[in-house]
């Protein structure tokens, strides 16, 4: 009723105004002439120098939340509700009176814009504005901030283009690079061998790009580090997609890539990985990776507790709705126990129950003979095998 209500005072608001005098888009951006890119060129710009451009998303705070460009900043010319009256009116009034609508949302964050722009040094970086299929918005973004003294350039296609971009890239036959996949037992460090290994060697994350750790608990890490979840299947490709291109070392185009991987099932959470790029890990060369129960488990309370012990609540939330699994996995009186430790703060005590009861016991080896194995109870010496590893076989 509310919200019928709101309507009704936005429709009786747009009535009384006259936009009779009101230039349509194109006349406003007449005297504009902006270079328009697609996304193959953004891309391409961000991953020669991403520090020297800033690349300004112009859709609201949900869409931009639910995935962007890499290294987007968000600044909405339409917020949430915003966007929501504008869409209103033009569905149900008149084009014409949805537009005057957007401007006067727009127009008045000119000041706000402004700070924004000062705040991520513009004056010093080359700027691209994009918004969903690259019209409106971006245009009228780009309107504003050529009005501020800036050139920017808009993006072809919007974030639209990129979407289609990517998804285009994961349903090709086949990709041109390899895997090495690193397997092992959980805790044993795969993930943070990994993100040790990737300022030297081309890797991709998948857990990262999900924000999630693959089983029933996974989202926690994330959840205590505040990360916002992947919302979908659509943000998640993205996120993967992003990796691949930006974490490429290549250097030679007669060549093929190798990058690094850890082993995954096909779902990681809620998600699923690209068929292409499960079809590639199956194939994959294994490296195993080993590590003392001690710090496997000192591994689980950080990721999943953190220093404050954060991560109890939420364990404790999880493992409450999820005790019918648990229970009939791991026993009553075994879950019973696992949940008074978590309330007396005993997470090492808890770690070792789930590791050795339960993850132990669920993790499937794949049948692979592993070209090496390497133990990250050093995590440094870990690295620097793997660098050797990858060396000699690619």
């Amino acid at each position: 009723m509310a919200k019928d209500s709101k309507s009704k005072e936005l429709f009786d608001y747009i009535r009384t105004i006259n936009t009779d005098n009101l230039p349509d888009l194109k006349t406003i951006f007449s005297n504009y002439n902006w270079n328009r890119l697609n996304a193959d060129d953004i891309l391409s710009e961000l991953k020669m120098n991403s520090d020297e451009i800033l690349l300004i998303d112009a859709r609201s705070e949900n869409e931009f939340n639910e995935s962007a460009l890499p290294f987007a900043i968000n600044f909405p010319v339409l917020n949430n509700s915003e966007r929501h009256n504008v869409g209103l009116v033009y569905k149900k009034y008149s084009q014409k009176s949805a537009l005057w609508l957007a401007m006067s949302y727009a127009d008045p964050k000119n000041n706000r814009l402004k700070i924004f722009l000062e705040e991520n040094n513009a004056s010093q970086k080359n700027l691209f504005v994009y918004c969903w299929r690259g019209g409106g918005r971006s245009s009228y973004l780009s309107k504003m901030i050529s009005d501020l003294g800036h050139n920017p350039s808009v993006l072809f296609g919007g974030y639209k283009s990129y979407r289609e971009l990517t998804r285009n890239y994961f349903i090709q036959e086949n990709i041109e690079f390899n895997l090495i996949e690193l397997s092992g037992l959980t805790g044993c460090g795969k993930s943070e061998l990994l993100q040790n290994v990737s300022t030297e060697l081309p890797v991709i994350d998948l857990e990262f790009a999900a924000r999630h750790f693959s089983s029933l608990l996974g989202h926690i890490p994330y959840q205590i580090q505040n990360f916002p979840p992947v919302s979908n299947q659509t943000a998640f490709e993205n996120n993967i997609f992003s990796q691949i291109y930006f974490n490429s070392k290549k250097v030679s185009e007669n060549k093929s890539e190798t990058f690094i991987i850890e082993s995954e099932s096909r779902r990681i959470g809620p998600l699923e990985m690209p068929e292409i790029i499960y079809t590639k890990l199956k194939e994959a060369k294994s490296v195993k990776i080993i590590c003392s129960l001690e710090n496997r488990i000192k591994r689980i309370v950080r990721d999943y507790f953190g220093d404050d012990l954060r991560g109890i609540e939420p364990m404790i939330i999880t493992l409450t709705d999820k005790q019918k699994f648990f229970r009939q996995q791991l026993s009553s009186k075994v879950f019973d126990e696992l949940i008074s430790l978590l309330e007396n703060k005993k997470v090492y005590e808890f770690s070792e129950i789930m590791i050795v009861d339960y993850y132990d016991k669920k993790y499937i080896d794949k049948g692979k003979i592993p070209v090496a194995e390497i133990s990250t109870d050093n995590i440094e010496i870990a690295k620097q095998e793997l660098i050797q590893i990858y060396r000699n076989d690619v």
